[in-house]
């Protein structure tokens, strides 16, 4: 009876260690996903500002994209239908850009 009950809290203590791994590995390759990698030349150098500045790498950087989001031309160029008359590949392209 006391080696049956030792074998069931092993094997319950294997699951828990099991699934707590699987649940570490999980949250490892979800934040992965998130990453930005930097030269470490350039990490060096925003490390020095931010010290500098009192913050982290991270409030920079995401400064640094915001800023590049705003001023971003990625506004549509309009093709006019002339244009697409005489190549037809054009509508093909404003269709395909629809769809994205």
């Amino acid at each position: 009876m006391a080696n049956t009950y030792k074998r069931f809290i092993q094997n319950q203590l294997e699951k828990a260690k099991s699934t707590a791994s699987e649940f570490i590995t999980s949250r490892s390759e979800e934040q992965e996903e998130d990453t930005i990698e930097l030269s470490p030349q350039a990490y060096d150098e925003l490390r020095a500002i931010a010290d500098m500045q009192n913050t982290t790498v991270q409030e920079i950087v995401n400064s640094i994209i915001a800023q590049y989001l705003e001023s971003s031309p990625y506004e549509l160029t309009h093709i006019s239908v002339d244009q697409k008359e005489d190549n037809p590949l054009l509508y093909l392209d404003g269709i395909c850009k629809l769809e994205d």
